[in-house]
């Protein structure tokens, strides 16, 4: 009896050993050769770029690599804000990125950084591009910027806050946000010239309401033949501080 069972099991591992040989062999098939990958959303990264980087060729198994591992050697590139690889069918693969895109320009000795709204440096121009986006001064910076290096990440917080909260149709009257690392505040400066002494972000909405008010003051001053602006303070409560250049 003990011989039959022993016989049995020895035929179900057998069995079991074979379906599995089987399965690996399958999968390990031609079938299931990388033959096209494709590379989406790319617009100034190149196709063979995004592909070295992500280590896949064709002719690999579309089971033996890992998506994450690949994504994120692609996200190394500067320009790549985000990569997602899937897997397509049998013989397809497609590697979807999101390219970063200029939000503001910081002025750098003498070229112009390109920043996201992470703050992340991914291009340097040695002219303004030419795009409705905040250009930010510090009074600090670092002695290097390297391409892909965040660039002082709690200016940038700062200043897309307040960027967002200025309408629309406000920001084309802004022409500069500067940044002053000591104290963690900032001035911006109108394309009249006017320093708006804007200080933290307490009372982000109420200060934002004054800016219309600045704007108005500096059309009726110019139409009237009046001295301009110099500076407003709106740093504290109450009143906002005005003076005029004399």
């Amino acid at each position: 009896m003990s011989r039959k069972i022993s016989g049995h099991r020895f035929r179900i591992v057998l069995l079991v050993f074979a379906l599995l040989l089987s399965i690996y062999l399958f999968l390990h098939s031609s079938i299931f050769r990388v033959a096209r990958i494709e590379v989406l959303g790319n617009d100034r990264v190149s196709k063979e770029e995004v592909i070295a980087l992500s280590g896949l060729t064709p002719g690999i198994n579309i089971f033996d690599f890992d998506e994450v591992d690949c994504s994120k050697a692609i996200e190394a590139h500067p320009l790549v804000k985000n990569a997602e690889i899937k897997r397509k069918l049998l013989k397809t693969v497609a590697v979807e990125i999101d390219e970063r895109q200029t939000w503001a320009v910081i002025p750098y000795e003498d070229l112009f950084l390109c920043i996201d709204d992470t703050g992340v440096c991914f291009d340097k121009l040695n002219y303004t591009p030419i795009n409705k986006c905040p250009i930010i001064t510090m009074e600090k910076m670092p002695e290097h910027v390297n391409l892909g290096q965040v660039v002082n990440p709690q200016a940038i917080d700062m200043v897309r806050k307040v960027w967002q909260a200025v309408p629309d149709n406000e920001r084309e009257v802004i022409s500069e946000f500067h940044y002053q690392n000591g104290d963690n505040t900032l001035k911006i400066y109108t394309v009249k010239g006017t320093e708006i002494r804007f200080g933290n972000l307490e009372r982000l909405e109420e200060k934002i309401k004054t800016f219309t008010q600045i704007f108005q003051i500096e059309n009726d001053l110019e139409k009237q033949g009046k001295e301009v602006l110099e500076y407003v303070d709106i740093r504290f409560k109450g009143e906002p501080v005005l003076k005029t250049r004399v």
